[in-house]
């Protein structure tokens, strides 16, 4: 009797230990707890209502095929200044015409016929361009000749003000345009296609004159 005591007592306690280890084995460990901010699905309580596109998508003019471009017409609009010129082939569909005369220089007005609140603008300016840069976000752009423009955009409430400002030859042009951004949403495709061919260069024919040589 009492060597059956002591193995009834070591199969107990044998029973109670894979008893444990099997309860322990079944119970898979617990998730660790996510912030309510990175929890899937959760909203961000730091960001803005999505009511659009964000800032850095506003141009959306990247050149890189994604956005389906019309055909283009066999019209160019050219203006010149002084010394320089900016050159653009109209998308099909589309017309121009010369504003009168402004004190901010020459200004060409281009619109698609259909829809002419969508009104893009050629400027020469009589002077060195400038802008109030306040609120406004600038990114490099490059033109199809290679050169280096500048693009400057805000849009405040549903509103969109574009322009894209040109290196100086030496003359100040810009194309330029302040709609609704549905307009803009709207027409992209044929900005991005008027954009694609902008010619911008020195007037051919100019005779420059050296004042340190001596004349005739």
């Amino acid at each position: 009797m009492k060597r059956i005591l002591p193995l009834l007592l070591i199969l107990v306690l044998l029973l109670a230990a894979c008893g444990a280890e099997a309860e322990t084995e079944a119970s898979p460990d617990p998730e660790p707890l996510l912030p309510p901010e990175d929890a899937p699905g959760a909203p961000d309580d730091h960001s803005a209502p999505n009511d659009g596109p964000d800032e850095d998508e506003l141009p959306i003019l990247t050149g890189d095929g994604a956005v389906d471009l019309p055909a283009t017409s066999e019209e160019t609009v050219t203006l010149d200044g002084l010394s320089s010129y900016l050159r653009v082939t109209l998308p099909e569909g589309w017309t121009w015409a010369q504003a009168g005369g402004t004190p901010e220089g020459t200004v060409y007005g281009l619109w698609p016929e259909d829809d002419p609140d969508f009104k893009v603008e050629l400027h020469c300016w009589p002077e060195k361009f400038a802008m109030c840069g306040t609120g406004v976000t600038f990114q490099d752009y490059t033109l199809p000749n290679g050169e280096k423009a500048t693009l400057a955009y805000e849009r405040i409430g549903d509103e969109i003000s574009w322009v894209l400002i040109l290196p100086e030859a030496p003359d100040s042009f810009t194309i330029q345009f302040a709609v609704p951004y549905s307009l803009y949403e709207s027409h992209r495709a044929e900005l991005e296609l008027l954009l694609g061919t902008v010619q911008h260069g020195v007037l051919a024919g100019l005779d420059v004159v050296n004042e340190d040589e001596p004349t005739a």
